[in-house]
């Protein structure tokens, strides 16, 4: 039996700042990150028009002139997830937009994106990194758990149709019982 194989470039995932140029390209990827979990909990803009799965380039925009920084996970040229992070106080970072292409998951992309925000934040001298997702989410939930955040309270807020989660994690010296940020598996293009 003959078998066909093709060979691929497999490229690694270059994580660095997004540039102002880049606010279409990030809103229409987190639009189609986040499209699964708009219909899996029947979000739409009209009862949840903050959710990322209407992200537009002029939403993030106003994020950049409110102090949100947005961060890129590249393979070459192709944009495949991305992250944001603002400073809510001195200690406290909020992780934000976190969006991975559904093609690009389960690669360890996520938590690169994850991981270099808390860094980010560390160099800045912040304390804690604080997360919001859909609480009925429990698979992702598990997920930033294993990321070293906690749960720290669930919360309704009126222009949502779903339970927020908040979660926290900590973050101390490398040396604080969690895997030091940056190390583990490296992420690849397919």
């Amino acid at each position: 039996m003959n078998a066909v194989t093709t060979e691929t470039t497999i490229e690694p995932v270059a994580i660095k700042a997004a540039g102002d140029d880049q606010d279409a390209r990030l809103a229409l990827l987190i639009r189609q990150s986040y499209a699964d979990v708009a219909r899996r909990f029947e979000i739409s803009p009209q009862n949840a028009p903050a959710h990322p799965s209407a992200c537009t380039a002029e939403w993030i925009r106003s994020d950049r002139l409110e102090g949100v920084r947005y961060y890129s996970a590249a393979c070459g040229n192709m944009l495949v997830g991305c992250a944001a992070s603002k400073a809510a106080t001195a200690e406290t970072f909020y992780l934000m937009r976190l969006a991975v292409l559904p093609l690009f998951r389960r690669q360890g992309i996520g938590r690169r994106l994850a991981q270099h925000v808390c860094r980010q934040a560390r160099r800045a001298g912040a304390a804690e990194v604080s997360v919001g997702l859909i609480a009925a989410q429990e698979e992702l939930a598990a997920w930033y758990g294993r990321l070293g955040f906690e749960a720290v309270e669930r919360r309704r807020f009126d222009h949502l149709p779903f339970e927020v989660l908040l979660m926290r994690r900590h973050l101390g010296p490398a040396e604080d019982g969690h895997q030091p940020l940056g190390s583990g598996k490296k992420s690849s293009c397919p």
